[in-house]
């Protein structure tokens, strides 16, 4: 076996496109990709980062279907890629392997069968296990961390040998350092506790104690990567005006200690941006993105930054100016990332 070989890829590089076809497989070794996909129950675009050490691109090369996402490179990276003979021959030796791919395929599994039963109208009964988790995790999507700590704890007290009890102690660990909730956290799967041993009563007691649970004093961490992290997951569920204070906020930071804390500090008037977009502000929006180009000429997010000028001149009637700007946008590179071939496409309309 002549084994993987290792690929470095500079930031914005797509390894690969949704839809393509190939048999590779792929495993992060340093560095960050983004996984982007469309949810099939909301039709939304969906960004996930790929952890280091995990495995991406298993599913369609080993059923030999078209990818289901494109996985792009921020910032740079480093992957090994096995030819799936190869991969079948690493696994093969390492069960545990086998064993931890299996569940998380089972996972994604039992959620394509919980969304069926929701469409079909087959709602699951759920038992308090469940509820408390889930309530729990509620609070912390929505950065109430002191709450969610303690809804996580009364799990862990009352279902120490539960289905979610590694998961309740890892969030009850992000929960009380005010972390904000993991972008990479698989969904929440219902599963039936063998020996249920709370009521629905004395769940709700512990949901009131918990919304009315005085502040622990426990200090939120306010780190650069914190903030950053924390100001994402707002602009990932919708959040934009939370999202804009934070990210407002870190471009005034100058404490970086790191390249990749000045990074994010960097990034973030971009992130404005978005945000802005998002809130449908776009002369606003127009002038930060702007503003990013202007203090940043080489940020890793310029091409972006550019495509996003070209959106907003296209929604405010200015054809031309958006042609032009769609045209410089498919000229840099990387000229064969998805950004490029959406550009070109978007000024081969607007010049027709």
């Amino acid at each position: 076996m002549a084994g993987p070989i290792i690929r470095n890829y500079k930031g914005g590089s797509i390894i690969y496109f949704e839809k393509d076809r190939s048999e590779d497989i792929y495993v992060l070794r340093n560095g960050r990709v983004v996984l982007t996909y469309t949810a099939i129950d909301t039709g939304y675009e969906v960004k996930e980062d790929v952890r280091l050490g995990e495995f991406f691109g298993v599913k369609s090369a080993l059923g030999k279907y078209p990818r289901e996402e494109t996985a792009q490179v921020v910032g740079g990276a480093t992957v090994l890629v096995f030819k799936l003979h190869e991969f079948e021959i690493f696994v093969s030796e390492k069960t545990h392997l086998i064993l931890k791919m299996m569940k998380v395929f089972s996972s994604q599994l039992r959620q394509v069968h919980k969304k069926l039963r929701e469409i079909l109208g087959q709602a699951e009964a759920r038992n308090p296990a469940f509820e408390l988790m889930n309530v729990a995790e509620v609070f912390y999507k929505n950065n109430n961390f002191e709450h969610a700590a303690y809804a996580f704890g009364k799990y862990l007290e009352h279902y120490s040998s539960g289905p979610y009890a590694g998961r309740a102690a890892e969030l009850l660990d992000l929960a009380k350092k005010g972390n904000p909730y993991p972008i990479n956290m698989p969904p929440l799967v219902y599963e039936a506790s063998a020996s249920p041993r709370m009521t629905q009563e004395g769940l709700q007691n512990i949901m009131k104690l918990a919304s009315e649970k005085p502040s622990m004093g426990s200090g939120v961490d306010n780190s650069i990567t914190s903030l950053y992290n924390r100001a994402h997951t707002f602009l990932n569920v919708g959040k934009f005006e939370d999202a804009i204070g934070i990210f407002k906020e870190l471009t005034g930071r100058s404490d970086f200690k790191y390249d990749s804390e000045k990074k994010l500090v960097d990034n973030a008037l971009f992130q404005m941006g978005v945000c802005l977009l998002k809130l449908n502000n776009l002369d606003t929006a127009s002038n930060t993105f702007s503003a990013y180009i202007k203090k940043h000429p080489s940020g890793e997010s310029v091409k972006e930054s550019l495509f996003h000028l070209a959106e907003i001149a296209e929604m405010q009637g200015d054809r031309q100016r958006a042609g032009m700007l769609f045209g410089k946008v498919a000229l840099l590179p990387p000229e064969r990332d998805s950004l490029s071939q959406k550009a070109r496409q978007k000024a081969k309309e607007l010049s027709a």
